[in-house]
């Protein structure tokens, strides 16, 4: 682990952090073009719609846990290189795409590449970063996310409509491309595990089961894992049964301006990357419970009044919106970062990362098409209100039961009482 008073000063984090910075803001650019070409090119109906992040979800869903065992045994930063080549081939591939029905099955063989991502990128900051600099870590990355979010999708609107969306499509190839070659030279300079240590190495020595049930047993003797997990689940599920139907609602309410897709995403991205740069100045997170349930709160009303709106709606009120969502969001992510983080330990978090990311998957797997199927039924207006309802009642429930959810195990270790109590002195 690197001994820096800086986290600018951490030659392997930056390294990552310049990657991942690209690879997201080609992400956003890709995204923005995969809307628009479903929702506007090829005007697939909102069934179709809703099986775009299921193709992303499925192989995070049913691979994530295993790649979180590959990610505590092997190098975290070729794991993720050799997935940056093969998502920026898979890229070009569907920048060719004639319709939707080939371009799903595209985007399933490129989201089963990308798993690996998140348990190695969770497992790499857990083992370069010191401990007073996590929430630094994560608040950077969380920053970027958004700072592409906002960039991304103006960018790639403008250009979708001004060119072609296959172009910003070619671009998000590209930007992976860069990433690999950043991260390739942090594998050439041998500074991220040139030398394994001896728990690493007797981790190995375990089975494939006995890895994948050493992870379930961490998550699930922790109290503020499963806390954790569970709120986040269920905030989730509400979000992503109408995130991605987002653009029926926009066709509806905004019929002749495609382009608010993007400044919706780009006006989220913002309020996201105001509040992370706030957190940023913090040395330590604490009050879970009430964090995780403001962000709901923030994210939830919003999500009702957007279902409130008429036929014609200015634009200013749609940005608005989506810039007082994406604080709820930001806070959000850089708070179940940290607990990711803060809760395990290194030889540990890749599998417990990879865990998180499995059962998320299964969330954006099955909601989606709940919330297709909803639209579907009832009007798409109606199904915003009840889940800008439903995110509001999970949010105070997690604020108002603060102290009786949201406390460490009495039971637990003195070694892990000492190492969680070192974010809080």
């Amino acid at each position: 682990m690197a001994n820096n008073s800086s986290i600018w000063k951490n030659a392997v984090f930056m390294r990552m952090f310049c990657s991942y910075s690209i690879s997201m803001l080609g992400r956003w650019f890709d995204m923005v073009a995969i809307m628009i070409l479903f929702g506007y090119v090829w005007e697939t109906d909102p069934l179709t719609i809703a099986l775009i992040p299921v193709m992303y979800a499925l192989p995070h869903a049913l691979l994530s846990q295993f790649a979180g065992i590959l990610a505590d045994r092997f190098n975290k930063g070729k794991l993720m290189m050799m997935a940056d080549v093969g998502t920026a081939v898979l890229t070009i591939v569907l920048a060719m795409a004639p319709g939707p029905w080939l371009a799903l099955p595209i985007l399933l063989l490129r989201a089963t590449l990308t798993v690996i991502h998140f348990p190695a990128q969770q497992a790499l900051i857990k083992h370069v970063v010191e401990e007073n600099l996590i929430v630094k870590a994560v608040t950077l990355n969380g920053t970027v996310n958004e700072f592409t979010k906002i960039m991304g999708p103006i960018l790639g609107g403008s250009l979708a409509a001004i060119f072609s969306p296959r172009l910003c499509i070619l671009i998000n190839a590209a930007a992976y491309f860069i990433s690999a070659l950043i991260l390739l030279s942090i594998i050439k300079k041998r500074e991220v595990e040139t030398s394994r240590s001896a728990e690493v190495e007797a981790g190995n020595k375990a089975s494939f089961w006995q890895s994948w049930k050493d992870g379930w047993s961490m998550v699930l003797s922790s109290k503020i894992l499963v806390v954790a997990v569970t709120f986040s689940l269920l905030g989730m599920t509400a979000i992503q049964m109408t995130d991605v139907q987002i653009t029926v609602l926009l066709r509806e309410i905004a019929p002749e301006r495609p382009e608010m897709i993007g400044w919706v995403m780009a006006s989220s991205g913002a309020g996201a990357l105001a509040v992370m740069m706030l957190m940023n100045r913090f040395k330590k997170i604490a009050y879970y419970g009430v964090l995780i349930g403001s962000s709901f709160l923030l994210i939830g009303v919003p999500f009702g009044m957007l279902g409130l709106l008429e036929t014609g709606v200015q634009s200013f009120v749609l940005t608005g919106l989506g810039f007082a969502a994406g604080i709820g969001i930001g806070i959000y992510t850089i708070v179940i970062s940290y607990i990711l983080q803060k809760e395990t330990a290194r030889e540990n978090i890749g599998r417990v990362s990879g865990i998180y990311n499995s059962l998320s998957g299964m969330v954006v797997l099955g909601a989606p098409l709940l919330g297709g199927m909803l639209v579907g039924l009832f009007d798409v207006r109606l199904v915003y209100l009840g889940v800008g309802l439903s995110l509001s009642l999970i949010g105070l429930t997690s604020a108002l039961l603060q102290q009786v959810l949201w406390q460490k195990n009495e039971g637990i270790s003195v070694k892990k009482v000492t190492v969680g109590m070192k974010s809080y002195e």
